[in-house]
């Protein structure tokens, strides 16, 4: 049978069996995540048919990431990781049983939107830095990247094909159907987690320090570590100032701007989310990136520079063809960055140090503040262009400042070894993972 060239090399991550369960997963988990945004906007502008209503389930799904995500990083490293990750989408499954029946039988109410809004936004908080902080796990050094690129490639691909999936069982099926879909679709998750072979992996890290006296020693941790102080730093300005292109930018320019109406939102959505998978899919084709602190550099440049290209021209299919640029350089930024991460801390503290990123997603709807303020003072494209400037100076500013030492930083496939915790370390090893290579000083 014919094999696509270069699969060997790009889906390589899937050829170990703990991190094909943790891939399956982290693709169905995708899937419901875009369909519940689907299905719970239309439940409650049919409940209510108000925008501000809207705006408020979404900041209710989004409050429970910048309330716990630090703290969900600290349970991560102190208990079971397999066993809350069984936990958190057992949570999510009784959420969208509950709303599925609700909504079925007739009886759903706006409370109860609300309610599984926040419940499920919680067990989110919790699920992905555990997730994350799994891959080093399910897969040896020289694929961490690979396998990071993946998990990234099951969410771009399930951000177009999630929502359009959600739309079409809308036509069939009433919202309240969708979501018993979603709830069958998450029983097939847990199994995908229950499947894996992982040893407990928080017993020899239950210490008589409490919970906050970890999440204490999480920040100083990453305090010292100026290659997770930086980068985690840095991720403040694509979530701040970056992603509100996503939320505000892309349906204001399909409705006001190229006047193309509620199908054009979902064309130029689309658009961001195929240039977010050919991104995601290049990263995993790469064997490593020889410089990803330099690159996430470049790829903020570019983003910025899209993003300014799209406020200074009115046609359609540039717009599509800008947006797509500009989602494949958040998609690749956010790989590299994990990359990064995972492979420059010790596994011990991976779910504190990948929290941090959690805590920074948190802050997106601050950006998208900012952005409807430079909506309504300055205009649609003028606002976009100033975001766009400021992502090139801010980024710019950075590279000036930290950029030798950003170039230092190494291919995550070269950082450190790491054998995962149920595949024996090689010969003459302790199996113990070394400390993270120090950042390198100035020469």
């Amino acid at each position: 049978m014919p094999r696509l060239p270069g699969a060997d090399t790009t889906f390589r991550a899937l050829r170990h069996p703990n991190y094909r369960l943790l891939w399956l997963g982290q693709t169905g988990h995708s899937a419901t995540l875009w369909m519940d945004q689907v299905a719970r906007a239309v439940l409650i502008l049919d409940l209510t048919d108000s925008a501000v209503m809207l705006s408020l389930v979404i900041a209710t799904r989004l409050a429970p990431i910048l309330l716990f995500g630090l703290l969900a990083g600290a349970v991560a490293d102190r208990y079971d990781r397999k066993r809350i990750l069984t936990i958190t989408q057992c949570t999510s499954t009784a959420c969208h049983l509950f709303i599925g029946i609700a909504a079925v039988a007739g009886i759903v109410e706006v409370w109860h939107v609300f309610l599984t809004a926040g419940i499920a936004g919680t067990a989110m908080a919790f699920n992905q830095p555990v997730r994350q902080s799994l891959i080093p796990r399910t897969v040896p050094a020289e694929d961490l990247l690979n396998a990071v690129a993946l998990n990234s490639t099951a969410l771009s691909f399930m951000r177009i094909g999630g929502g359009a999936f959600a739309g079409a069982l809308l036509v069939i099926t009433s919202v309240g159907g969708v979501y018993l879909i979603t709830a069958g679709i998450y029983l097939l998750v847990i199994l995908t987690t229950l499947l894996m072979r992982l040893d407990d992996d928080g017993a020899a890290r239950r210490r008589e320090s409490g919970l906050f006296a970890d999440l204490a020693e999480g920040f100083r941790y990453v305090a010292s570590q100026p290659v997770l102080f930086v980068v985690t730093g840095l991720a403040l300005i694509l979530f701040i100032f970056g992603f509100p292109y996503q939320q505000v930018f892309v349906p204001l320019l399909a409705k006001k701007t190229l006047g193309l109406g509620d199908s054009g939102v979902g064309f130029l959505a689309g658009a961001t989310g195929v240039g977010a998978f050919a991104g995601s899919l290049f990263v995993a084709w790469k064997s490593s990136i020889a410089r990803p602190g330099l690159q996430l550099m470049i790829n903020m440049l570019i983003f910025g520079a899209a993003l300014v290209a799209i406020s200074l021209q009115q046609n359609t299919w540039l717009t599509a063809l800008l947006l797509a640029v500009a989602g494949s350089m958040t998609v690749t930024y956010m790989a590299f960055t994990n990359g990064i991460l995972l492979s420059n801390s010790k596994p011990e503290m991976h779910g504190r140090v990948m929290s941090l990123l959690s805590l920074d997603r948190g802050l997106i709807p601050i950006g998208a503040i900012l952005a409807g303020l430079l909506v309504q003072r300055l205009g649609i494209r003028p606002g976009l262009f100033t975001l766009g400037i400021a992502i090139i100076a801010m980024s710019s500013l950075v590279l000036l400042v930290f950029g030798r030492r950003l170039a230092e930083i190494r291919s995550a496939t070269a950082v450190r070894g790491h054998v995962p915790a149920n595949e024996p370390p090689p010969a003459g090893s302790t199996g113990s993972s070394p400390a993270p290579v120090p950042f390198p000083s100035r020469r």
